[in-house]
């Protein structure tokens, strides 16, 4: 999203310090131009008002130890149903994401830990990362690929693991597209997940853009995207794409959710992750992997 800062914006906020994960491709491309949309409907909490700039500072600095949740992801893309039958083409395949509505399960204990788990019709995939070990497990296909990562690697340069989109994945897209052309607002308070909320609006200024506005609901407390929604010109429409917690626990989770062992008779592959390249793995790719 390409869009200008209302008063007393001029630079585009770093990368805020949160939760991170691989962002299907056709999905990042659509949240890098913006995105928004409603997942539940509580009354507005009263909150100390904050001005946008406040908010995307607070966005920057945003830290936890950890937490765990339940997302919930809908995507109303204009895209026709993807098949469902087929090797990866069940409703865990990261390519399933791309239409409809999917539901998540994440827990984060720092940046050595964390797991994601897409729950389908008839199993779930999961990504789960403990140190140097990460683990891609299909339980519909009782498959499991192992990957080490290099000693002494830091986080930030680790490769990417195809993984579904988090609402912190989202806010740092939407917040990464921030330049001069786009205004930057707040619109009151939300309650999401059970939390107070204050309500972030980036949109892009040029008549032109097929986007309307990206909002994200930021959690009064801890500064943690809690959703983020994609619109088009025309709101009334709703969202074309949203994702967010139904359901937060900013506790640490026991070390007993990152560990992982292949159950018996599944096949189990050793891969090497490349280097960093600075790009997203491809569709096909992806779709791969899973």
């Amino acid at each position: 999203m390409r869009a200008a800062h209302d008063s007393g914006m001029t630079a585009a906020p770093s990368r805020a310090r949160l939760v991170r994960w691989a962002v299907p491709v056709a999905a990042a491309a659509v949240v890098g131009v913006a995105a928004t949309g409603v997942l539940t409907a509580e009354a507005d909490p009263p909150l100390p008002p904050k001005t946008a700039a406040q908010l995307l500072v607070d966005l920057q600095g945003a830290e936890v130890q950890g937490l765990s949740g339940t997302v919930v992801q809908n995507s109303d893309l204009g895209l026709p149903a993807l098949p469902t039958s087929g090797p990866g083409r069940d409703s865990t395949s990261p390519l399933s994401l791309l239409t409809g509505s999917h539901t998540l399960r994440v827990w984060y204990a720092g940046e050595a830990k964390q797991r994601l788990a897409l729950l389908g019709r008839l199993g779930e995939t999961d990504v789960i990362h403990n140190g140097r070990d990460v683990w891609l497990w299909s339980s519909g296909s009782n498959s499991a690929t192992h990957y080490t990562l290099p000693a002494g690697q830091a986080a930030a340069e680790r490769p990417a693991v195809p993984s579904p989109l988090t609402p912190q994945e989202a806010a740092e897209q939407a917040l990464a597209a921030i330049d001069p052309t786009t205004a930057v607002s707040t619109d009151g308070t939300r309650a999401v997940a059970g939390r107070d909320a204050y309500e972030l609006v980036l949109a892009p200024k040029d008549t032109r853009s097929l986007i309307g506005q990206v909002r994200l609901a930021v959690d009064a407390e801890t500064s943690v995207p809690l959703r983020v929604e994609l619109f088009g010109r025309s709101s009334a429409d709703g969202p074309a794409f949203s994702v967010g917690f139904t359901k937060i626990s900013f506790e640490v989770p026991g070390d007993e959710q990152f560990r992982f062992s292949p159950p018996p008779g599944a096949e189990v592959t050793e891969a090497t992750l490349p280097k960093p390249s600075g790009k997203r793995p491809s569709a096909a790719e992806l779709d791969d992997a899973a």
